[in-house]
This record gives C-alpha cells, structure tokens and sequence, in this order.
C-alpha cells in the first residue's frame, strides 16, 4: 500500500511537471495571455496573484491535514498522499516552470517521510507538516520576483507569456503608468508584490494552523450570519406570492470530550412579506469519531442529494466511513417524514465524483405511503467549472405514473465569502416528479408543485470580507397540471 501512495503522488508529480501549455510556455487555465514585452506593471499583477493563490492553496491542504479526524495511522497516511497529490496537481497548473522541480520536490519529500514513517505519530505528523508546508511556502513566494530587462518586464520564470488578470482596475493601472516607462534599462524590482498585511496574514495563518486545533479544544466558538432576501413570484395561488424576511443564525459548538463536540444552533426569522415569524432552537447534537466512523447525532442539517431531495433540518443519528469510497448510513425523521432510512456510497477522485445513494421514509401525510428514492449522480471538474448530471426515481408514481427524474448542473467559478471579488455561479435543468424529493433544496417554487420541470441560474458575488449578495431566477411547471411558476429570489447575507 505505501509504495502504491507513494508511486501515486510520483506520478501526479511527474505529470505536472512535465505537462505544460500544448502550444509553447506553461498552461495557465482558463485565464488572458500577454507576451512579454507588455507593461511593466503587468508582472507585478501576476506575481501577486500568483502569490495569493498559491499562499491560499498551501493553506487549505495544510488546514485539511491538521483538522483530519482520522487516528488510524495506514488511514491517514493514504488520507494524506490523496491530499497532498491533489494541491499538486492544482499548483502544478499555475505555478512558474522555474519553480516546478523545486516545489514537486519538496512536496514529494514531505510527503514520503510522512509514508514512509513506520512508527507514524499522527499528531506529530501533522505539526511537522504544517511546519515544512509554511516553510515551502515562503521559500516559493520570496523567490518570485518580476525582473524588468530594457522595456519590458517579466516574471522571473522560462515562460515567454505572463498572467494577465481580466481586470478593469488593473488595466486603468497599467494604462496611467503607461508613460512613465524609461526607455533606459531598469533594475530588478526588489519591492513586494503582495501588500505585506497580506503577506504576513497568509503567512502566520499557515505557521499557526497547526495551534488552531488545540486552541478549538479549550474554548466555545461562535458563528452566525444575518440575511435579508426578497423572492419575486409569479403563478396561480400560493405559488404567485411574493416572500421577504430576515433570517439570522447562531451557531456554536465545544468540546464535549477528547473526540466529540457538542453543536447547537439558534434561528430567527422576522416577517416582512409572507415570510415567518419566530425563534427556535433549532440544531443541537454531538459529532465524534467511534472506532473508524464519524458520528452525527442529535439534530442537524442534512443535504441530501446535493440538495435535489432535502436540504433542512434532520432528527436522528448519522455515520461516515471508509476510504477511499465514502459510506453513510443514517435513521431518523425530517419535518416532511418519518422513519427515514439512508445509505449512500460516494467516490471522489482528482477531477470527478460518483454517488449512488438509497432514501426510504415513510411520509408523513394522511397516507403514511412508504417511498423509496434512488439516486445515481456525478461531477466533473475542470479547471474553474464543473458539469454534473444525476438521475432519481421513485417507488411511488404520481398521478400520471412518473417516477423517474434526472437533474443536469453547470457551475462556474469558486465562491470564497472571506475574499472580496470572488464569486460562484451555477445553471440546473430539473425534471422531477412529486415523489423524487422530500423538500428540494432550491429557492424556487418546486416543492409547492406536485413535481416540476424546467431551469434555475443564479450568482453570488463576495462584495466585501464576509459580506455575500445574490441573484437566482427559476422558470418552472408544474408536471401534473402545467402551471407556470416563475421567481426572482435575491440576498443580501453578512457572516461574523
């Protein structure tokens, strides 16, 4: 098995390393190309994005290994090679050619000390880890530097393009300075491409990560968000009504025991415009590791079927295990149905995804019918968009006889909530009958339906650290009787 993790991430090493832009220079995704005699200014937009990215990337594996729940040692050693190869092979898409020996070296030294360790501590392994990985960092960032040669500048790599960022403040930058270039040669540049508050933020983030989790265990941490949205409907009854309100959120958790936390949740809702009036508590349960599982139990939020069944509030006992396929079995009840049973097998790979899954429940109407949903779905994942498909049926019909549904979805960007300017955009086709959900995980009209087909699009865009606004539009029917439902639904949400 170690050698077999350690070939894997050889491999992934390997492959980034010698696999650039099919016609000359580096591959740099879905992004502008400039060659290099452009303005001087245009390498130092690169180098600090570059900067950024990496620095952000380095952070998030690190993260993910110090927080891994996993205690058996073989576990997390194949845990850790997946982890590891993966921000490779990311990295390995945008880093500089010069640096691509150095970085997939380090990286292939780090991790096959971790592997090939054969008395592993894990918690040690994860400190030295989050120290080596601060460490490559700061290596890789303070070695990327912009060199101006007569009048042009270039980043310091082989590559005979840079990075252009699709900027429109950035172009008016360049643009303003465009006559102040010397026609004499200039030096190199030794000042930083990245302002040194964030520099030093992404940096102590990335040596301290590793004190995150002893500091988590000691203290009771608290998390919320406050939004206000509006949804513009359209159609006959109870669909064509107009909905707006505040909701906002309390959540808060600590430590319960060596292994195990208790989370609980606080919600409130304000009417404005046939929307709710209340406050509830509305999550409380314990979440820990048992043997080689992790354990929900109490009550949560459950996604089911990235949303296409259930996305709400979930009473009963859930557990995750198994690797490299992830296994979860559950019991419990939902507002719309009791005696709900779930299992659901999930593989995911560099690029893509896999999940088949298996709900029954029992409804909680004046039938008490019994219904068995299953499901068969995936993603793909390309460099900055990911195109996904799943099919649904029912072992209940509706009136005409429909049971089988598929759901086709297009995403696009990565929405960061903590990074202002990011944002995340997303276009489904549904096709569902009555029974293929509990209660959808959408902001339009399906769940008031008796099962519906047609689209749904939407943006959400981080305008400022923690602050999110959004835009969705669905345009649905209604399958047994054809009513049209058409809504506007849009957010303002402040995180803290």
């Amino acid at each position: 098995m170690k050698k077999n993790l350690i070939l894997c991430f050889a491999m992934t090493a390997i492959i980034g390393t010698s696999t650039g832009y099919p016609f000359g220079g580096e591959w740099m995704g879905n992004v502008a190309y400039a060659a290099s005699n452009q303005l001087d200014n245009v390498s130092t937009a690169n180098s600090e994005k570059f900067k950024v990215d990496f620095a952000y990337e380095m952070s998030q594996i690190t993260s993910t290994i110090v927080s891994s729940q996993n205690t058996n040692v073989e576990s997390f050693k194949s845990e850790f090679a997946y982890a590891t190869a993966k921000v490779t092979a990311k990295v390995m898409q945008f880093i500089p050619d010069s640096q691509k020996k150095d970085f997939s070296y380090e990286m292939a030294q780090i991790t096959t000390k971790i592997i090939n360790d054969p008395n592993l501590n894990v918690e040690k392994a994860k400190v030295e880890f989050a120290y080596k990985t601060a460490q490559l960092t700061s290596k890789i960032i303070a070695s990327t530097e912009p060199i101006t040669v007569g009048n042009t500048t270039a980043t310091a790599t082989t590559n005979t393009t840079t990075l252009l960022r699709n900027n429109a403040d950035i172009e008016q930058k360049l643009v303003g300075k465009a006559n102040t270039i010397s026609a004499s040669p200039k030096p190199m540049i030794q000042t930083s491409d990245v302002t040194p508050e964030t520099y030093t933020s992404l940096l102590n983030e990335l040596k301290h990560v590793g004190d995150h989790r002893s500091n988590l265990d000691n203290k009771i941490n608290i998390d919320g968000e406050i939004r206000y949205h509006y949804a513009l409907n359209s159609g006959l009854g109870q669909i064509g009504k107009d909905s707006s309100g505040f909701r906002a959120r309390l959540a808060i958790d600590t430590e319960f025991n060596k292994d195990w936390r208790v989370y609980g949740g606080l919600e409130g809702k304000k009417n404005i415009v046939n929307y709710d009036n209340g406050f509830e508590f509305s999550r409380l349960y314990i979440a820990g590791k048992l043997g080689q599982s992790m354990v929900k139990a109490g009550s949560f939020g459950y996604l089911m079927a990235e949303g296409n069944i259930y996305d709400s509030d979930y009473d009963g006992v859930r557990a995750d295990f198994g690797r490299p396929i992830k296994y979860t079995v559950s019991y419990g009840s939902t507002n719309d149905t009791q005696k709900t049973y779930i299992a659901t097998a999930l593989y995911n790979d560099f690029d893509y995804n896999l999940e088949a899954g298996v709900y029954r429940n029992q409804l909680n109407d004046s039938s008490n019918s019994r219904n068995t949903i299953r499901t068969l779905g995936g993603n793909y994942n390309f460099s900055n968009f990911s195109l996904g498909a799943m099919v649904l049926n029912s072992s209940l019909k509706d009136t005409k006889g429909n049971r089988n549904g598929y759901v086709f979805s297009f995403n696009y960007g990565d929405l960061k909530t903590w990074r202002p300017g990011t944002y995340g955009v997303f276009a489904k086709y549904y096709n569902q009958p009555q029974y293929t959900y509990i209660s959808h995980g959408m902001n339009g009209s399906g769940s008031k339906m008796g099962g519906f087909r047609g689209y749904g699009i939407g943006m959400s865009y981080t305008v400022a650290e923690n602050f999110v606004a959004g835009i969705e539009y669905y345009s649905l029917a209604d399958k047994i009787n054809g009513d049209k439902g058409d809504t506007w639904w849009s957010q303002l949400t402040q995180y803290f």
